[in-house]
C-alpha cells in the first residue's frame, strides 16, 4: 500500500512537470480527453448478474482506493486548477 500511494503522489508531480512543459491547461485538456475515453470504454454501473458479489460502496471504495497505482482524474484536474 505504501509504494502504491508512492505511486499516486508522483503522478500528481508528473501532472505538475507536464504542466510546467505544455501549460496547465493543455495538461488540463489532455486529462480531460483522457478522462472522456475513459468512460466510454468502462461502464459506470456493475452488470445486474454481479452486483450480489459486490462489497457495499463506502468500504469498496475506501479499500480500492487504497490499492490504486494513479489518483482518479478528476482528482488529478482538480489538482491542477488548484495548484497555479
Amino acid at each position: 500500500m505504501i509504494v502504491f500511494w508512492f505511486s499516486r503522489r508522483r503522478e500528481f508531480r508528473a501532472d505538475v512537470a507536464g504542466a510546467n512543459l505544455a501549460g496547465r491547461e493543455s495538461m488540463i485538456s489532455a486529462l480531460q480527453r483522457l478522462q472522456s475515453e475513459v468512460r466510454a470504454q468502462v461502464p459506470n454501473q456493475m452488470p445486474d448478474t454481479l452486483t450480489a458479489f459486490a462489497i457495499s460502496p463506502g468500504f469498496g471504495k475506501k479499500v480500492g482506493r487504497a490499492f490504486m497505482t494513479h489518483p482518479p482524474l478528476e482528482e488529478r484536474i482538480q489538482a491542477l486548477r488548484s495548484s497555479f
